[in-house]
């Protein structure tokens, strides 16, 4: 595998578009070594660190806009967390196994994560991502400051509030809600925050008289729809006039497309950009909230872990193309078979696992080897023949999330070692 800063600094498309937005990278790994590289191409807009520590002196010093680490042990992550600062985007990539120590990188908030299998390619994928949402951050930023020094409304809703009251608007405002004048509008409201959709993720309150003092304290992203129903996304601000302080100014400022875009992003961060189906990321987080809620309600859960057999030959008898729609068939086939209580996920590579709830040790089996059957007579595009091998482990009281993977894998290894094509439950090797 190409080493990843070494694809990075001869990347001229990626170094080319750090020039062009004006923006720094600090890239750290330790013992990372590439002088002659970085000799050679001058670059004007990455910092490289081979150790943590040096790391952390070049964040202090060059404040970068992108901080992209690669952990090799569980001792980095307090370099991390002495770093992180939510003004620089961090890309934190995870070449390890996931352990309780992998929270401790999720509660800082930072949500790019790179975790094994770890390409190149799969990095500056990511890397691009941050880099279009900068982007997008920097577009709106100056939008909003030339809002504010030219006083430049027209594509905005206007208005302003007296004694919890909408005293004037703009044409805008009144166009939004189908009225003619201001007067026709407040014979039909009285408070404005009666507009605001309930949806989680936008703000919304059941005490119409806050949403001012609200709206003062942190701009609020919220949703309403117009006289005809068509619901957009604003960004709502509230500013107290200078000249007369019993006034405020109240805007609202349509993101709706880029509303849309970041919860693309945020979808794409939790599906598996091949099968469209949930990623690994995606499943332990479910795997956790559906772990404590068996716990409270004394559940009992499955996991079925189950990989393509002999998936390095279809990829060279075939060719990796039709190895990869022999992936994406397979999961819209599983998508199409897995009930809807359970949750489905790409594991990586060829692998893939199922979550059962609230289920008994016969039943996991029988859903196991419902799909190997399946999978064992389907006709795959190109491709004679699919088989799959699946392991199943269940929850033991005193177990924990880890030891249950542990388990499924281990089912699984038995399945692989026994044949293939075919389901193993884990058993307990007596003493």
């Amino acid at each position: 595998m190409m080493n990843i800063l070494h694809f990075l600094l001869e990347n001229t498309v990626f170094q080319n578009v750090l020039q062009d937005l004006q923006l720094n990278v600090l890239y750290i790994e330790n013992g990372c070594t590439h002088q002659q590289t970085i000799e050679n191409i001058h670059p004007k807009c990455m910092f490289i660190a081979n150790s943590f520590e040096e790391g952390e002196l070049l964040f202090q010093r060059t404040k970068p806009h992108i901080v992209i680490v690669y952990v090799t042990e569980f001792s980095q992550i307090k370099y991390i967390k002495n770093m992180y600062n939510p003004q620089s985007t961090f890309i934190v990539i995870w070449d390890q196994q996931i352990t309780s120590e992998f929270a401790e990188v999720l509660t800082l908030g930072i949500r790019n994560i790179v975790i094994a299998p770890v390409t190149p390619q799969i990095v500056l994928e990511e890397v691009n991502k941050s880099l279009y949402q900068l982007s997008l951050v920097r577009q709106v930023s100056l939008q909003q400051e030339l809002l504010q020094t030219m006083f430049d409304f027209q594509n905005d809703l206007l208005f302003i509030v007296e004694d919890d009251e909408i005293v004037d608007c703009n044409t805008n405002f009144l166009e939004f809600f189908g009225y003619e004048n201001l007067f026709a509008y407040r014979e039909q409201h009285l408070v404005f925050a009666e507009h605001f959709i309930k949806e989680n993720g936008y703000y919304s309150t059941t005490h119409d008289i806050t949403w001012l003092d609200d709206t003062l304290s942190y701009d609020r992203r919220i949703r309403m729809s117009n006289y005809e129903g068509e619901v957009s996304t604003f960004l709502l601000r509230a500013t107290q006039l200078p000249e007369d302080l019993s006034r405020f100014i109240v805007k609202c400022t349509e993101i709706t497309e880029l509303d849309t875009i970041y919860q693309e992003q945020e979808r794409l961060a939790m599906i598996d950009s091949l099968t469209e189906i949930y990623n690994r990321l995606k499943f332990q987080q479910i795997l956790e909230a559906e772990w404590d809620n068996a716990m409270r309600n004394k559940e009992n859960i499955a996991l079925i872990l189950f990989d393509i057999d002999n998936f390095k030959t279809v990829n060279d008898t075939y060719g990796h193309d039709f190895g990869d729609l022999a992936l994406i068939q397979l999961a819209e086939l599983m998508k199409s078979k897995v009930e809807q209580r359970h949750v489905f996920a790409r594991w990586g590579g060829e692998e893939f696992i199922i979550l059962v709830t609230n289920t008994v040790e016969k039943e996991a089996f029988q859903v196991a080897e419902s799909l190997r059957f399946f999978i064992e007579t389907k006709q795959f595009s190109g491709i004679s023949k699919l088989t799959a091998s699946f392991g199943v482990a269940l929850y033991e009281q005193g177990i924990t999330r880890e030891e249950l993977m542990q388990r499924a894998d281990i089912a699984l290894y038995e399945a692989k070692k026994n044949g293939k094509n075919q389901v193993c439950v884990y058993r307990k090797e007596k003493k």
